[in-house]
């Protein structure tokens, strides 16, 4: 999975990924970057419903997005 930043140059936060037929699959991964996209890892991810919700901040204002996928 590949999240585009665009020119979100110094972003911090997190990505929570929750697997509601499991929680045991829900992890987190900090967000730190100097490029434009966070790269999650295929391994990471079984075949299913994922709900995604990523926090950010730049430039001082803090940003959430929710979405569900299917992988």
């Amino acid at each position: 999975m590949k999240i585009n930043w665009g020119t979100g140059i110094n972003v911090t936060g997190t990505v929570s990924l929750y697997r509601p037929s499991n929680k045991n699959l829900d992890f987190d991964l900090p967000i730190s970057l100097s490029d434009s996209h966070l790269l999650i890892p295929d391994n990471q991810l079984l075949d299913g419903r994922w709900d995604i919700k990523i926090f950010w901040k730049h430039e001082g204002k803090d940003f959430l997005h929710k979405e569900s996928i299917t992988f």
